[in-house]
């Protein structure tokens, strides 16, 4: 009984672990495009960008409160035996006394005024951090777009291999019909080669679509860190198409249906309402606000002062001065400083700047004349697959109706099943173009979408 129980369990072990291996990696769109973004290095690095520009904001704001100190002076002063008097050179103090001297000051200083300068570096600060914010946005747009393109690849490569494999069983059987037919003297060698050709081709093309898929997946593999097995893996259509088919697999002699299904889509576009278009226009405003900090450098600006001081002295003893620290003094100010020539420096700053912001705003046509010219190739190309879709499905029924006469026809033995399956393998390769074009347009469709600035 014991034995039978571990035969079992054994068994039991077995089978759960060689079901739970051939199980394939399910792949989709949305949780592909997650996986890329959460691994993106150059998101990370522009995130902390932002919190780099949060702390020179922090910086910026700090001018605008007052700054108190404290100084501590302890010092011995030799005259040297000269005549003990003070005298003073420009800023500098000559005492030729002989003494200890110790000094505490307690001191507070605050901008009055400056015409706002120190407001317009605030302001540069905080249109950094949002300037910063949409640079995060542009590379997840990027990157939206690559791993998209990917997917695309990916999804049709997959696609080609199972419809192509479905083809390659059919041409088998066609190959083994001939075969039979020729050794029987009712066909001749030509026509057994043809079928040969047919089956090599669609080998070669399975191959080929297999070595791209791999390639494809490699490139994926290095946004998502994540490792893909083209042999055990299943893509899934986009997770929200624009576009629905509905495929039934006709290896079974039951007939192909195909319904497309377009809904309301807002591909509007505007340049002016890009993420490009904000991150020129936070440069430029950027730009304006440093030459209006250059013109206010130039006006006068204000600042006010106060220092309370403890001071004491002692000309034989550091000790005696150290308790002789009971005189105080306190001062209270306004200082004004204006500068009158500065080498024509802040002239040239200002003229640096205009020409930045014309730069800047070169730039910015520029970029938006690039992103109205990609859009409108994008819309152009999307509007092409949607006719070519049409004469597909057009083709496509009556294929149909062509794979429905002569299965008739071949039940009631007017044909043979060679030409059935003729039209069988036909049938399945406008299955397989139809479906491409419907995996083309939807990703065509997320294109525009992610361009007009829509999330997918």
């Amino acid at each position: 009984m014991q034995k039978l129980v571990k035969n079992s369990l054994l068994v039991f072990i077995l089978f759960f672990f060689s079901t739970s291996t051939s199980l394939a990696d399910t792949l989709t769109y949305r949780d592909t495009l997650k996986k890329a973004i959460d691994n993106s290095f150059d998101i990370k690095i522009s995130t902390i960008d932002i919190d780099i520009s949060k702390a020179e904001l922090k910086s910026a704001k700090a001018d605008l409160y007052p700054t108190i100190f404290t100084q501590v002076n302890s010092e011995y002063n030799n005259g040297l035996g000269n005549t003990q008097n003070v005298n003073y050179v420009g800023n500098t103090v000559v005492s030729s006394y002989t003494q200890y001297r110790n000094l505490a000051i307690l001191g507070l200083s605050y901008n009055l005024f400056d015409f706002g300068a120190k407001g317009q570096k605030v302001k540069i600060a905080k249109k950094d951090i949002e300037q910063k914010k949409v640079m995060v946005a542009l590379q997840e747009k990027d990157l939206t777009l690559k791993v998209l393109d990917l997917y695309t690849k990916i999804l049709q490569y997959n696609n080609e291999i199972k419809t192509k494999t479905q083809i390659l069983s059919v041409y088998e059987e066609m190959f083994r019909a001939k075969e039979r037919l020729f050794k029987a003297g009712t066909a001749d060698r030509i026509s057994v080669m043809d079928e040969a050709v047919k089956l090599a081709r669609t080998q070669d093309d399975i191959q080929s679509s297999k070595l791209e898929l791999k390639k494809a997946l490699t490139d994926l593999s290095s946004f998502t860190f994540q490792k893909y097995d083209p042999n055990n893996l299943e893509v899934l259509d986009f997770d929200d198409l624009n576009i629905d088919p509905n495929f039934i697999n006709v290896s079974n002699n039951n007939l192909l249906k195909a319904e497309v299904k377009q809904e309301e889509i807002d591909l509007t576009f505007d340049p002016e309402n890009t993420l490009e278009s904000k991150y020129y226009d936070y440069e430029i405003t950027k730009k304006k606000t440093e030459l209006e900090l250059y013109k206010r450098q130039r006006l006068p600006s204000f600042k006010f002062y106060t220092n309370y001081l403890f001071y004491g002295q002692d000309p034989s003893r550091y000790s005696s001065a150290y308790n002789d620290l009971k005189q105080a003094s306190v001062a209270v100010g306004i200082s004004g400083t204006y500068t009158f020539f500065d080498g024509f420096k802040n002239k040239a700053s200002k003229e640096k700047s205009t020409l930045e912001i014309k730069k800047i705003q070169l730039e910015k046509a520029k970029k938006l004349t690039e992103l109205q010219t990609e859009y409108e190739k994008s819309f152009e190309s999307y509007q092409a697959y949607i006719e070519e879709l049409t004469i597909k499905k057009n083709l496509l029924n009556k294929v149909k109706d062509k794979l429905a006469a002569v299965d008739r026809m071949h039940k009631n033995g007017f044909i043979e099943r060679n030409e059935l399956l003729k039209t069988k393998a036909e049938l399945l390769n406008q299955e397989f173009e139809l479906q491409k074009n419907i995996v083309i347009i939807s990703s065509k469709i997320k294109e525009l979408q992610v361009m007009t600035g829509a999330r997918v």
